[in-house]
């Protein structure tokens, strides 16, 4: 029978020390990265375009469309700012705003919780960026 929780000699003090805002955060960017470029790649709107900016302790998801030579308009973008064991996620032009906190679940492993829903990298980064990827409005 399969456990949902960690054994009775789990160090979760030991886990807790690595589960860290920090961590997560660059993990975060890392896939954030890596989703814009999938997403350019996919190219379905060829005249949109998508940027990662990063600012240390924030980055941001940007939709743009260029509108010069070197130059472009955004038309939304989701910014993810780290603010002590918390990272708060919100949207401009997007309809994206909660927060989620970094810690160590049942299991041993370390999550991302908004409320009391528990997400792994990936669905977080999903449930921020599915709206300003796939959403075909134009400003």
């Amino acid at each position: 029978m399969a456990s949902d929780t960690a054994s009775d000699d789990f160090d979760w003090v030991a886990a807790h020390s690595i589960c860290t805002a920090d961590a997560m955060f660059a993990r975060l960017r890392a896939g954030a990265q890596k989703d814009v470029d999938r997403r350019n790649s996919l190219d379905l709107h060829a005249k949109i375009r998508f940027e990662l900016h990063d600012d240390g302790d924030q980055f941001e998801v940007s939709r743009v469309v260029p509108s010069g030579l070197s130059s472009s308009k955004t038309l939304a973008f989701v910014t993810f700012a780290r603010e002590g064991r918390r990272i708060h996620i919100s949207g401009d032009g997007v309809d994206v705003d909660f927060t989620a906190i970094v810690a160590v679940n049942d299991e041993g492993t370390c999550r991302l919780f908004v409320g009391e829903i528990e997400y792994a990298e990936w669905q977080l980064r999903k449930l921020a960026l599915e709206h300003l990827f796939f959403d075909d409005s134009e400003e």
